[in-house]
């Protein structure tokens, strides 16, 4: 065996050892990483939609999978029964790339209870004010059976000065939710009740 041929059977052995070992290690911490994506990174999110500590719901989760991807919706109960949602969406477009929202959804007027903001990389000073209370307390009351526009667009929501872009894109991500909602409601309360039968 020639010398270039040891070493490209020497590199291959080692490439693939890596590639076992960071994939056995992927897999292994996937759960503690979402794990912790719940706790630090929609926990906030999570305490102001539902009013209390994310410790208290964030083992009430289910997943829905959706076109290649896992929908996480949260929820709380009052008695016996669901009361209500918070699923995580996307807003596709915005000026710095995707938005990644919550909307809260009580399922008993079949109202919105508002929109947070998980993660954006909106400029700061402009598309970031997306953050401010004033912005997403317009969201609070919303019917969930309507679609949601921004005023210039002939809807109720007043979107950002000089960020049009991200406006649009947090009404896209509403849109979005609320069709998912209306075609997965069922789903996601079977899948609740599942999760309760394991508990």
């Amino acid at each position: 065996m020639s010398e270039i041929v040891r070493m490209v059977v020497v590199l291959s052995l080692i490439a693939g050892i890596c590639s076992a070992i960071l994939t056995f290690a992927d897999q292994s911490l996937a759960p503690r990483i979402e794990q912790q994506t719940d706790y630090y990174v929609r926990g906030p999110a999570l305490e102001r939609l539902f009013g209390k500590p994310a410790t208290e719901v964030l083992n009430n989760k289910v997943t829905i999978p959706l076109e290649g991807a896992v929908i996480p919706v949260f929820f709380s109960k009052q008695g016996d029964d669901i009361a209500t949602l918070a699923i995580e969406a996307t807003g596709k477009g915005g000026f710095g790339g995707d938005l990644k929202l919550m909307f809260g959804v009580d399922l008993r007027s079949g109202r919105q209870t508002g929109l947070e903001v998980v993660s954006h990389s909106e400029t700061p000073g402009l598309g970031a004010r997306i953050e401010e209370v004033s912005f997403r307390r317009q969201w609070q009351g919303l019917p969930t059976d309507k679609t949601v526009a921004l005023t210039k667009d002939g809807g109720d929501i007043d979107g950002i000065s000089g960020a049009t872009t991200t406006s649009r894109a947090a009404v896209a991500g509403t849109n979005d939710v609320l069709q998912f909602l209306r075609d997965h409601k069922d789903q996601i309360l079977q899948s609740i009740s599942k999760l309760e039968e394991r508990i």
